[in-house]
């Protein structure tokens, strides 16, 4: 996985900002600086250095770093694991989650966590509340900028709590003829805070790429990664990579709000990681 990520970013950089997502304007050359891409190239090889997975499940989710001002959102995301061994198959993941743009650069969400890890029951796991800081104006830069912060309360005796946080990247190029390209990058990592810590510092890269075909209709990949412990990431064979396609679209009812969904499956390419896992999304959004 690494050496994707590296050839994804290395095209990405070759290619200026086209505009706002379906905004139809035209390529244009980098309007931000050498640091600038200098600065996004170390995410790049940050990614690559520690895109290690752990065992653990990861969170099948791409976060934008774009916010809406005084927008209510209401999501429902999902993942289960398909697998022929019995310790690996369904992993069930279940949230739900109400977000508010409070400011033009800032949203906050308040989510509930369930999972049924392989032969157990569904239980409630965590209180999670989660921020996004918009760093840049949308369309002004050759890229779109956010801070990804994170707080999650476990809700299980002997289960750490967990403060998440870290850069969003989001760009469009240019694709096929007419139809651009959407990019979308986190790297976060993962501490664990609170009596049953144990220390460890994790890691959690995500990226997507689909094409802006329609509003109803974006195919595109994505590629996760998700590593316990940076520390002790452990042998390849025993980490976890997830790479596969995903589609997404909305839907507007304006003035009664906008639907969006995703859907995407999955494939694990280490023994370690599920054969395949499903992912879904839906979210109804409306302005006041």
């Amino acid at each position: 996985m690494p050496a994707i990520v590296i050839i994804a970013f290395r095209a990405v950089l070759g290619f200026g900002r086209i505009g706002p997502a379906g905004s139809g304007t035209k390529l244009q050359k980098p309007s931000v600086g050498s640091a600038a891409q200098a600065a996004l190239a170390v995410l790049g090889v940050g990614f690559a250095q520690f895109a290690a997975a752990s065992s653990a499940q990861a969170d099948f989710q791409v976060r934008s770093p774009l916010v809406q001002y005084r927008e209510f959102e209401f999501e429902h995301n999902g993942s289960v694991t398909l697998d022929r061994k019995s310790d690996l198959n369904k992993d069930q993941s279940y949230t739900v989650s109400i977000a508010l743009g409070v400011t033009p650069f800032w949203k906050i969400e308040l989510e509930g966590g369930t999972r049924a890890p392989p032969g157990e029951k569904l239980t409630y796991t965590a209180t999670t509340i989660e921020n996004i800081f918009q760093l840049t104006p949308q369309g002004k830069y050759w890229a779109d900028l956010g801070l990804f912060v994170e707080y999650s309360q476990s809700a299980r005796r002997g289960f750490a709590n967990t403060v998440k946080l870290g850069p969003i990247v989001q760009t469009e190029t240019q694709g096929f003829g007419k139809y651009g390209l959407l990019h979308t990058l986190n790297l976060f990592i993962e501490k664990e805070v609170g009596p049953s810590s144990t220390g460890r510092t994790g890691f959690a890269p995500a990226w997507q790429s689909r094409v802006l075909l329609n509003p109803l209709f974006e195919p595109g990949f994505e590629i996760y990664g998700n590593t316990e412990d940076l520390k002790r990431a452990g042998k390849f064979n025993d980490q976890q990579y997830n790479v596969g396609p995903m589609f997404a679209g909305s839907y507007s009812f304006a003035p009664y709000g906008k639907i969006k969904y995703e859907l995407g499956y999955l494939f694990g390419i280490t023994p370690a990681t599920p054969s395949g896992a499903i992912r879904w999304k839906f979210e109804y959004e409306i302005s006041f």
